[in-house]
This record gives C-alpha cells, structure tokens and sequence, in this order.
C-alpha cells in the first residue's frame, strides 16, 4: 500500500506541486520552503532530549501547550519543536512557545520527512488528533524516533472515509508506539482501522487542560468598558462563515432595547477578518477594529469591534456579558467552550457540536443538589435572539449558568499526567518497551539512544 501511495503521489505530483505553489503564491499556504525542508538557520543543539510536537491548527496548539509545559517542569532542559499547518496555529505557537522552535510541518515526501528529521533529531514526535501522514508516520519509525498519537480523535464525518482505506491505515496506524484518544469511541474507531487494541488508550480530552492565556489588551478594553456605558457585552468567538450574519441580526434586533450593547467579534480564521469586515460595513453597523484600537478609544455604543488579531480571543472572554462560541450555528462542529467556562461566563451555543460531544454532554446534564445544565443550546439560528434577549434581561439566570459552567469547568480532570508520565518513561530510557499500553522498562543500555535512532 505504500507503494501505491507513493506512486500514487508521483503521478498526481504535476497538478499537485502547481496547486501548491499557487496557494502559497496566494498566501493560503505560508511557509513554503521550510515544507519542502529548507531552513535558513541550525537549531540549537544539546546534549539534552529534543520532542517535537505537531499540531495541525490553533486548538490542536493550545492542546499542546499545558502537556509542553508540563513536559518542560518534569525535564529541565528539554529542547521541544512544534510545527502548526494553519497561519493562526503558527503565529498561535510563537506566541505561547516564544523559547521554543517554531516550524511549518513537512509536506508528506519521504525525502522532505528525512530532511526534517535530520534537522530536529527527536527522541520522539508526539502527533495530535488526527493527522495520520503515511510517510510522516513511516520515517519516523525508520529513524529509531519513538512515535505517540495523542488527543487522538475521529469524527464522525471522516470515519467512513478512512474505513474505506483500511488496508492503508493499519499500517500507518501501527507505526505509533501508544494511542491516547479523546473517548472510548475514539478508541473503538482506531481499533477497527486496524490499529493493536494493546497500544490504544483513552487518556481523554487535552483540551480541557486549556486555561485561557494572558493578554495586556483585556485590560485595556476593560478600562474602556468601565468609562463608558457599555454593556451588555457579548462575546462571540470563533465564528465561521454564514454565523456573522445571524449575530448581526441578533445584534441589529437587540440594539434598541439595549442601546449599550457592544459585540466584540472574533472569525475562526484571520483569512475572513476584510470579508467580515466588509459585511459589517455593507449592513452599516458602526465598526470598530482591534488593529486600529488606541489607549484613549471609546466604543461605539451600540456597536461591534471586530477582534481581527490573533491569540486574544480566549483572555476577552472574561469581559463578556454572555459568549457565544462559534462554529455550532452551521455545521462545521463546534469549537472549544471551555474557555468563556473557565471564566464562568453564561454560554450560547448553536445545535452542531459533534466536534466536542463529550464537553457538550458534560454541560447538558442535569446534575444533583440543584445544578442544572450549564449552557444554553439553541437549535436553530433564529432562536438566538430570544435566547440573547432573555440572559441579558436576566442576570440571575446568567449568573447560574455561568457557575455552572465554571462547576463543569473545574471538575473535568486532565489528560495531561497519563500522557507526561508515558514520556517522561521514555526520555529516562530510550529503549523502553510499551507493553498493553503501560511503559515497562528495558534492561537499560549504555548509548541506547545513539543505537536506537537513525537519522540518515
């Protein structure tokens, strides 16, 4: 099946290659040349263990954050590299990670994959979600590198199209030393692709690991809320196509009941910020923009400021009034809620939420002692107004859901230990061996990682 693969990728490479160059020529696809293995400056070198991290985009990167940090407590020294698809992932780890090695990942050519492992010389690659790379997966195993699927998940949109590759993904699958999935579905929907029960585990979601990050321009816009009339305010992040349009009705509605209202903005991908903007504009709704804020700006009341940055979604949910959380008024699967949860923040969300069906089952349940559920789900587009409408006409209310989304929030236990601890095993002795999904150690031999790796 590699072999097809490959062949496979070598015919269609004459409309493949051009259709790459194009998007990169585009700014669709940044980061060309290190995709193809090219780089302009050495990393740093030690004596010390090196992991290198690949997470496809910007939630796939916050995942990674609190399990690299934890990695960083647990070994001093540890040289980690991430690489990030998507120009949000990218600029996202810099960010979060800015003593650490940032890099756009390799295209899936066995030469391009030798290349970046010849430049990180890994110990071991620790790989999110979903992002199963035939050639990727391949050479790392041929370096001797060991090799961790993590946060490992399968919708259920994609599940049949990798069931009809099987014979493909029984391979890959089974060049991993250790599966962790989100669930136990997870995990059925990776055994039945083919992949050693033995080696799969449910360690959970890394996701609920996020805390929300830190960014000086919270407090900036906190002063500006406080010397003006703003509110309510509602936070809506992580918008994706179509769902502008049905908060800028909400808003257009809402608007003269409460003339105070601020919308504070945020679309999923910067590639969209002038089309939202545009919109905005061609509705005539009073726009003002996150990139031309000044220390001495009001907002405009009612009005929007669109969030066209990058990174600051997260910390401007603790100035909301009510969040909405993008991606669930059209069906795309939802996005992350825990982070207006972590500041007990009244949700909204539209009916798709496929992509976090455990989180949302967490907060739907009617709990004992009084708590109910812990957001509020709409089913349809049209319902969000009155669902607005009726949180900002009662703060109480709010304010229960709130708690109890911040309830949900602090109980969720982390994936972060099983997984650290199965790495921190393996930096300690290279050649450990993982047995029914537990790390046992091998008899410990000198130069065992010089024996084991090869990055030729």
């Amino acid at each position: 099946m590699y072999f097809i693969y490959n062949l496979l990728l070598w015919l269609l490479s004459p409309i493949l290659l051009p259709w790459i160059f194009v998007r990169s020529w585009r700014g669709r696809l940044p980061g060309l040349k290190q995709r193809f293995g090219f780089f302009s400056n050495q990393p740093h070198r030690s004596a010390q263990p090196c992991l290198w991290f690949h997470a496809v985009s910007l939630g796939e990167v916050k995942s990674a954050v609190p399990l690299i940090e934890e990695m960083k407590r647990r070994v001093p020294g540890l040289r980690i590299v991430i690489t990030s698809s998507t120009r949000t992932g990218f600029s996202s780890a810099h960010s979060l990670l800015p003593n650490d090695t940032v890099l756009f990942p390799p295209v899936d050519l066995k030469w391009v994959v030798r290349r970046f492992l010849r430049f990180i010389q890994p110990d071991a690659v620790i790989v999110l979600e979903t992002e199963l790379w035939p050639n990727l997966f391949r050479e790392i195993k041929r370096s001797g590198a060991r090799l961790l699927l993590v946060n490992g998940r399968i919708s259920d949109k994609a599940f049949p199209r990798y069931k009809l590759s099987r014979i493909l993904w029984r391979q890959v699958l089974n060049f991993t030393d250790i599966i962790y999935s989100q669930t136990s579905a997870d995990a059925t929907r990776f055994c039945d692709l083919g992949a050693d029960h033995k080696k799969v585990h449910v360690a959970g979601n890394l996701k609920f690991s996020i805390r929300p990050s830190i960014t000086p321009f919270v407090e900036v816009l906190r002063s500006a809320i406080q010397h003006s009339s703003a509110g309510p305010i509602l936070v809506a992040g992580s918008t994706m196509p179509g769902e502008e349009n049905f908060l800028f009705d909400a808003y257009s509605e809402l608007a003269p009941q409460f003339p105070g209202l601020w919308l504070i903005l945020a679309p999923r991908h910067p590639e969209r910020f002038a089309e939202v903007i545009q919109l905005a504009r061609q509705r005539g709704l009073p726009l003002q923009l996150r990139s031309t804020w000044t220390p001495s700006a009001v907002p405009q009341l009612p009005g929007v400021l669109l969030l066209d940055s990058v990174g600051e979604l997260g910390a401007i949910y603790q100035l909301a009034t009510v969040a909405f959380v993008g991606g669930t008024l059209v069906p795309t699967g939802g996005h992350n809620i825990l982070e207006p949860a972590a500041y007990g923040k009244p949700i909204v969300i539209g009916p798709y939420m496929n992509n976090f069906r455990e989180i949302l089952q967490l907060f739907l349940e009617e709990k004992s002692g009084g708590h109910g559920i812990a957001l509020l789900q709409v089913n349809a587009p049209e319902k969000l107004t009155p669902a607005l409408r009726q949180l900002f006409e009662n703060p109480e209310e709010a304010s229960r859901l709130g708690q109890a989304a911040l309830n949900r929030f602090q109980k969720i236990g982390s994936a972060v230990a099983p997984i650290a601890d199965t790495l921190e095993k393996l930096l300690a002795d290279p050649g450990c061996l993982f047995l029914d999904g537990s790390v046992k150690l091998a008899p410990s031999v000198p130069g065992a990682g010089n024996l084991t790796r090869n990055f030729k």
